[in-house]
């Protein structure tokens, strides 16, 4: 089957990365300065050591077990992959995740990496459509949980109305993507037919030639048959190793939300623990609608919306700040490396892939 086309330029990537630095550093800008900029920057100051770098270590494990998944599914599927390898596939997608709108950008360029080192293209998408499913469904699981676990304790959920609608709205519509992606996930002969409706109406009959419309719809079809064989693999035959990844996506994710706890004790507030993990999960749900390039701008005025009855005021900008610069910009940095390395050396070595003596 035909390898897949590189989903972003380099130039794409660099114009993108200089939008979402843009974005960011400009609502953090606003958001210092509305919530008092020279008490916030001697707070800056003041953090806790200690807890700050705790905050980048949990990133860094986030990071390894992104790329202890990628390796155990690879494994799964009878293939061969270096552990340095799939971090650098991890940290590539996160670094194009990172400057791409609403986070789409991650995936498809994991995807190529991968193939690139040797695997089919439907197993390859296969392999980052079962990781991006099971780490969306433990995502959506542990957002859901905090809360729970806060309401029952007989305390209140302190926030705005208008603001809980919102929410409210963009969790159901978080579910639903995620079914429709489940459903293209089973049944991916779904996209084949999509595919060739959008290619046989008389509109794209005059832009893309009846010969040049059949070779895509083959490389589809041969894409699709080719993901519907590894996926299956992984349902029927390695349910050990989707469990594994499961376990792995939560231990994430509740990494993830324990980072602002540790940021809030750091500026010397000891913050509601399941609430603030709670709204931590909130804020992961919400930023995967922004539009802006990695959620930028949008992601910074987020954090400053929702914990805002948890922060106190004068260190809400701070906050934001530390969050995003050991989230955000900590991801960006580490991952324009990997991308740099991927993209100029080689892009994955062809004796890395496929063990054909395993499974």
């Amino acid at each position: 089957m035909a390898e897949p086309g590189r989903p972003r330029s380099t130039k794409s990537l660099v114009r993108g990365a200089a939008g979402a630095v843009l974005f960011s550093a400009l609502a953090i800008f606003l958001i210092m300065r509305l919530t008092g900029n020279r008490e916030g920057l001697a707070s800056l100051f003041r953090v806790d050591r200690m807890s700050l770098a705790t905050a980048g270590a949990l990133v860094v494990a986030g990071w390894v077990l992104d790329a202890i998944r990628i390796k155990t599914l690879v494994r799964a599927m009878g293939g061969k992959l270096g552990f340095w390898s799939a971090l650098r596939i991890t940290l590539a997608g996160a670094f194009a995740a990172c400057v791409t709108p609403f986070d789409t950008g991650g995936e498809p360029l994991q995807v190529y990496l991968l193939h690139r080192h040797g695997f089919g293209a439907g197993e390859s998408m296969a392999v980052i459509a079962v990781k991006a499913i099971v780490s969306s469904l433990a995502r959506l699981a542990l957002a859901l949980i905090f809360p729970v676990w806060y309401i029952v304790g007989r305390r209140s959920w302190d926030l705005p109305g208008g603001l809980e609608v919102a929410l409210f709205i963009g969790l159901v519509l978080y579910i639903l993507v995620l079914a429709l992606i489940g459903f293209f996930a089973v049944y991916p002969e779904s996209v084949g037919a999509v595919v060739h409706r959008v290619l046989r109406n008389k509109f794209a009959g005059r832009v893309v030639p009846a010969h040049a419309a059949e070779s895509v719809l083959e490389k589809v079809r041969a894409g699709v048959n080719d993901f519907r064989a590894a996926f299956m693999t992984f349902v029927r035959e390695r349910r050990p190793a989707l469990i594994a990844i499961a376990i792995l996506s939560l231990f994430g994710w509740a990494t993830a939300f324990f980072i602002p706890v540790l940021l809030l004790r750091g500026l010397g507030v000891d913050p509601p623990f399941a609430q603030t993990m709670g709204v931590a999960g909130i804020f992961y749900l919400a930023a995967a609608y922004a539009p802006t390039p990695g959620s930028s701008g949008a992601a910074e005025a987020s954090l400053a919306l929702l914990f805002g009855s948890i922060v106190p005021f004068r260190l809400l900008g701070v906050f934001v700040l530390l969050w995003r610069g050991v989230t955000y910009y900590l991801t960006l940095l580490v991952g324009a490396v990997a991308v740099a390395f991927s993209y100029l050396h080689g892009r994955g070595r062809r004796n890395d892939g496929r063990d054909k003596s395993a499974g």
